[in-house]
């Protein structure tokens, strides 16, 4: 099946990052796959695989650009498969001229704020809407017409669960002691992550012995709260890593306080690393929480504090909640998101 993959975003968010796992497992399961991303896309910064594409800078030209990568063959069965809003609403359009075509449009929808605008969710060239959650499909369940709308959840590659720094090495650089508790959250500087929040909450707790890796927040941006609370040496600013995986096999437990998420991919890559969690019960969460460790209201300082005292405590009930983030996170493989995909792709090309 020839499969076009095209995202609009320029940076690595979690849909820009599903849709590189989604094109290489697809392309390693054998379809024709081309990945199309921005000129200015920061993914170019890693090593492109050979269906990469680089779209023309002038927006106007990026129909012709994927044009070009159609078959010569109307008949043969072709997925164009759009990420992200402003690549949605352009394959809602170009897909009109596309329908004598053996060609079938979809969009991927991984956010639960409600659409502006509707337009792109009517269109007849969109065949469907793929969503990570049921939180996410019903945020769209007022635009998009139900037999339109697919599960499928996100996927994390098994390189994004492959440590390939030295655990004791890496606990010795942050000065963290052998034996203490470590708590992991990845995010960003945005209120809506939690990052103030978690740091109030992990103060309040007194784990005097425990330690907490913020990965992805800026150092400076948080040093002055970090010493207002008396954190200095216990919560560890490590700023934008790539490979997360290095920093997650030091944990003891995962924490992600957002106010507002679908289906995280950190959460999922925690969870493959049998890392149980502290989670705030929002979105999609408890969709993917389930057995595998505490959910809190969001926001609330003082819920998230007590649930990271109760999962500090050595037990063998944080034992039973780590095998089961493991055995959760065999959903979120690739080659399952994959298989789900061409379930849908067949169900929309005809397929010989």
């Amino acid at each position: 099946m020839r499969i076009l993959i095209i995202t609009s975003s320029t940076n690595r968010s979690g849909g820009t990052r599903q849709a590189l796992y989604q094109a290489k497992g697809l392309a390693d399961r054998g379809h024709a796959v081309s990945l199309c991303l921005p000129a200015d896309s920061s993914c170019w910064e890693f090593q492109p695989e050979p269906y990469w594409r680089r779209l023309p800078e002038n927006k106007r030209r990026w129909r012709a650009a994927l044009e070009t990568l159609l078959p010569a063959n109307p008949d043969e069965p072709t997925i164009v498969h759009a990420f992200h809003n402003k690549a949605v609403k352009l394959v809602a359009w170009w897909g009109l001229f596309w329908r004598r075509r053996n060609l079938a449009c979809v969009a991927h929808r991984g956010v639960l704020f409600r659409p502006n605008n509707p337009l792109p969710y009517l269109s007849p060239a969109m065949k469907a809407f793929i969503v990570n959650s049921q939180a996410c499909a019903k945020a769209i369940s007022l635009y998009a017409p139900q037999g339109k709308i697919r599960v499928v959840a996100n996927a994390v590659p098994d390189e994004r669960i492959t440590p390939q720094a030295d655990p004791m090495a890496l606990r010795r650089s942050l000065g963290l002691d052998d034996a203490a508790p470590c708590f992991i959250y990845i995010g960003n500087n945005t209120p809506l992550k939690g990052a103030g929040l978690l740091l109030r909450a992990f103060a309040a707790a007194r784990l005097p012995q425990a330690g907490l890796i913020l990965i992805g927040t800026d150092p400076a941006r948080w040093q002055g709260l970090t010493e207002e609370l008396g954190l200095t040496g216990r919560a560890r600013h490590v700023g934008h890593v790539e490979n997360v995986a290095d920093y997650l096999q030091l944990g003891d437990a995962f924490v992600f306080p957002t106010g507002l998420d679908s289906s995280p991919n950190t959460l999922l890559e925690a969870m493959r690393m049998g890392l149980p969690v502290v989670a705030t019960d929002v979105g999609g969460v408890p969709e993917i929480v389930n057995g595998n460790g505490i959910l809190v209201r969001p926001g609330d300082a003082a819920a998230l504090s007590r649930a990271l005292t109760d999962m500090a405590a050595p037990s063998e009930q944080r034992a039973a909640w780590s095998r089961a983030s493991r055995e959760l996170g065999r959903k979120y493989t690739v080659n399952a998101r994959c298989q789900a995909l061409e379930t849908i792709y067949a169900s929309l090309a005809r397929v010989p």
